[in-house]
């Protein structure tokens, strides 16, 4: 009996000096700005709602869900944090629409083009689950996702591992960038 009642007190002791350690961290860690790179804790101004493009459940056509995620102040990065988002998946009943291991490797744009080149590792084209219409969802997916959140972008080229590559699972022709495609979303 004795024991047990020690060990609640330690117990307790510990939770509490959890807590005064916390409480006493968040103002360096506001100065550090921690919080603010993690959307549901950063301030209004730093956060921005966007148009991500997935897989409806029947694989036809493409559907929005809505995310934030931390505005960004160069526009490379915001179209980064967005590809990743795509590659994370969706969180409601959307299908994703680019394999799980793809990594980005490099991302940059050419204003003068309103391009943006997407550059991924190998594992974007080997796991590519394969057939016409998921080529179009995950092309699409990216596209639109890229064209509608960020102005200054009209046209995306796919790359991977530093080329352009004739197709990404043997029916579309990706050697050249893609205009925005509305045909495929279902509202």
């Amino acid at each position: 009996m004795e024991r047990k009642r020690i060990l609640i007190i330690l117990g307790v002791l510990v939770l509490l000096i959890v807590v005064i350690v916390v409480v006493l961290s968040i103002p360096f860690l506001k100065r550090k700005g921690v919080f603010y790179r993690i959307p549901f804790l950063a301030p209004e101004e730093n956060v921005k709602l966007v148009r991500l493009y997935f897989a409806s459940p029947d694989a036809d056509y493409l559907r929005v869900e809505a995310r934030r995620i931390l505005r960004e102040e160069r526009i490379t990065d915001e179209a980064k944090a967005l590809v990743e988002e795509l590659i994370k998946g969706p969180r409601g009943n959307l299908d994703p629409t680019i394999p799980p291991e793809t990594q980005l490797r490099e991302l940059y744009i050419v204003p003068e083009e309103k391009c943006v080149y997407l550059d991924f590792n190998q594992a974007f084209q080997a796991n590519h689950p394969g057939g016409s219409a998921g080529e179009l969802l995950t092309i699409y997916s990216l596209v639109n996702t890229l064209i509608d959140n960020l102005k200054e972008i009209e046209r995306v080229q796919i790359l991977v591992e530093g080329g352009t590559i004739e197709t990404l699972a043997g029916h579309i022709d990706t050697t050249k960038s893609f205009p925005r495609n509305s045909t495929i979303v279902e509202y």
